[in-house]
């Protein structure tokens, strides 16, 4: 009791007595026997209890309040950052539970260094992840249009009465080959599996031409001419002919997708805007002796140009199948557009003799309204967890287009009327085909 006494009078010197019995160069310390000891009220203001060494203890034991938790000293020592990067290495875990590196403490002979025989690549963690948000779906499309609506352009001419006869060339007769054009969509699904989508088609350079033999004055243009020009008997007939159309064709849509009936139908509605170009060029020959020898050429070209703007409405719905397995899905959407449309026809006429005439007449209006359906069917075979391989049909449907075939009668450029015309837009646009691709989710 006397030291304590003292010890409560005097802080600095239990102090002092403490540094000295921890102090590296004095003798071992004195092991603290039976824990830690409670003293009782200190009136000196050094806190409620000191610690002593001995056997007894000094005072009453407080009460413990709560037991004592092993585990949970246990998990915040663990919990604890270590100083160096040597004892802790970073771990990462996919959906499965399996680890993508070595965690926690390293053996003391050994470094802690990630297991890179059993880590997984970049495809095998996007393939295992099973919340997966984000969708890619990249397809190429093998796609066919279909011929413009029926316009004759050049007949033939029967050589013994001298009048017109079957028709030579239509414009139903240029279908275009094979195009491969890529398809690229993009989706966004949240927690309450609300989808948000962009999708993108370039489909470039459909390309269609058709050629008739050469007949000497056997062909002529077909009633009512070209851009106002009838060339055939009784003046002048023509000896050959060819004819070239090429189309190109951008689609760029937003949608956003609501699930209906669980996960086997979704609603979609969104903005698009395609955009379809389209270019007619024909050249014809023809020579003749009266009153003089004469050979030329004619040349026309027609460029039709159609921005569509407006919405789309549609459904993406499970057909066959269950979803995650071998299954088969059919899409439908539909929407109405503002066409901005437009023009410009050119006609040059070249002869030898040298002579050289040339005009063009260009019409941007007035807009109209379009169209758009769009239809597909596709077999969908999962590859692993999040990477499918679909393959299927596509088709694309507009109508209320800009086409170079129509506006032939609609445009006047002669050589003696001043150039006129007005703008058709009564045209109809038929593209469809195979679709084949990939479809990744992470």
């Amino acid at each position: 009791m006397t030291f304590v006494r003292i010890a409560r009078a005097m802080p600095w010197a239990l102090a002092l007595a403490i540094s000295v019995q921890f102090y590296a160069g004095s003798a071992p310390a004195e092991p603290w026997e039976e824990g830690i000891v409670l003293s009782e009220e200190d009136p000196a203001g050094l806190g409620e209890s000191v610690l002593m060494p001995g056997n007894g203890a000094t005072g009453t034991l407080p009460e413990q309040t709560a037991p004592f938790d092993s585990e949970m000293l246990q998990q915040s020592i663990s919990a604890t950052p270590l100083s160096t990067a040597a004892d802790d290495v970073s771990s990462a875990t996919i959906e499965d539970g399996q680890p993508l590196c070595m965690t926690g403490m390293c053996p003391p002979v050994q470094p802690c260094v990630p297991d890179v025989l059993h880590q997984p690549g970049l495809i095998q963690c996007l393939a295992a992840h099973k919340n997966a948000r984000w969708t890619l779906r990249s397809e190429a499309l093998l796609l066919w249009r279909n011929a413009p609506p029926s316009r004759p352009i050049y007949s033939t001419v029967d050589p013994e009465t001298d009048s017109l006869g079957s028709t030579a060339l239509n414009a139903n007769q240029l279908n275009s080959d094979v195009l491969v054009a890529p398809r690229l969509s993009l989706l966004r699904t949240d927690c309450d599996g609300r989808t948000l989508e962009a999708t993108y088609i370039y489909a470039g350079n459909f390309y269609s031409d058709r050629t008739l033999p050469y007949s000497p004055d056997g062909y002529a243009t077909s009633p009512p001419g070209i851009y106002g020009n009838d060339w055939g008997p009784p003046s002048t007939s023509l000896d050959s002919a060819t004819a070239k159309l090429l189309g190109q064709l951008q689609s760029l849509e937003f949608n956003a997708r609501h699930c209906l009936w669980a996960d086997t139908c979704q609603f979609l509605i969104g903005a698009r805007w395609l955009q379809w170009n389209e270019t007619l060029q024909m050249q014809d020959s023809f020579s003749y002796d009266v009153p003089y020898p004469v050979s030329g050429n004619d040349f026309y070209q027609t460029r039709c140009f159609n921005n569509l703007w407006g919405g789309q409405i549609g459904l993406d719905t499970l057909l066959l199948g269950r979803v995650g397995q071998a299954r088969v899905e059919g899409l439908v959407k539909a929407g109405a557009y503002y066409n901005a449309a437009g023009q410009t026809s050119a006609y040059t006429y070249s002869t030898v003799p040298p002579f050289t005439f040339s005009g063009s007449n260009r019409n941007t209006g007035p807009a109209s309204a379009a169209f758009v359906g769009e239809v597909g069917m596709t077999a969908v075979i999962p590859i692993s967890c999040n990477w499918d391989f679909r393959c299927g049909y596509f088709g694309l449907w507009l109508t209320g287009l800009a086409q170079p075939t129509q506006q032939l009668s609609h445009q006047t450029i002669t050589q003696i009327d001043p150039p006129s015309g007005v703008l058709d837009t009564t045209g109809t646009l038929i593209l469809q085909g195979l679709s084949l691709g990939l479809e990744g989710r992470w």
